[in-house]
């Protein structure tokens, strides 16, 4: 019986590993594929030179604390292309639901997903995202690809970059805003359609006290500060008049 479940287990590992090598293969070919049709840096520069590209000297340092708070709290501090903790996190829940519902994503791979690939998630697919974060960061500056984030991913009511976020929702430029206003514009790309501001007031509300404690939590902000920031007024309904 001994033998048996040992062979058993020892055929399993052999399926594990082949269908592993079978991935990283199929991803690795991916990533060589899409890269060397369209290099990294054009893609980097084709989002830089849309007119709703904000710089970071154009974005108020608070929303991008913010970002950073709520999105990818070891951001600065990580020198590696994963984050393992955030990784084995995302294993566990996707063991427990037997699918791919978590994925783990650092900010440099959520750049790189939406620098080639639609939302669609596989193992594979994964393995692609990876080798293009490495080269991502080999590139470019921590700060430059923070930049493109921003300037890259949905915030809702159409808008595809915190500039035009800015515009759509406020009726104003980004650097115009209040601190409450850029808070609460850096909590909305988790459920764009969810904290929907001109839809869905009071849950971005909720979603900008979320964000305000993450600040509080990583050290950004005081909780003094934290107080005064969510009591300020947010002008959204200007963007309607």
């Amino acid at each position: 019986m001994k033998k048996f479940i040992k062979r058993v287990l020892t055929l399993l590992l052999v399926l594990v590993v082949s269908l592993s090598g079978v991935i990283f293969y199929l991803g690795y070919r991916e990533y060589r594929d899409v890269t060397e049709s369209v290099s990294i840096q054009e893609r980097v520069l084709e989002v830089t030179q849309k007119d709703d590209y904000a710089s970071l000297e154009m974005i108020p340092q608070i929303f991008m604390d913010a970002v950073v708070s709520v999105e990818d709290e070891r951001y600065w501090k990580r020198n590696s292309t994963l984050d393992f903790e955030a990784l084995l996190r995302a294993t566990y829940h996707n063991i427990r639901n037997l699918s791919l519902v978590e994925g783990g994503s650092t900010i440099p791979q959520q750049v790189s997903k939406n620098l080639y690939f639609n939302h669609s998630a596989s193992f594979t697919r994964k393995v692609s995202e990876y080798f293009i974060t490495r080269d991502l960061l080999k590139i470019y500056s921590k700060e430059v690809i923070l930049e493109l984030y921003v300037n890259m991913i949905y915030y809702g009511a159409g808008a595809y970059s915190v500039q035009s976020a800015a515009l759509n929702y406020f009726n104003m430029n980004v650097w115009e805003l209040n601190d409450g206003e850029l808070v609460m514009l850096a909590g909305l790309p988790q459920a764009p359609s969810v904290y929907d501001l001109n839809v869905n007031y009071d849950l971005a509300k909720q979603r900008q006290s979320h964000v305000l404690d993450r600040m509080v939590k990583t050290g950004v902000l005081t909780e003094f500060e934290a107080e005064v920031i969510y009591d300020m007024e947010v002008r959204h309904e200007e963007a309607n008049d």
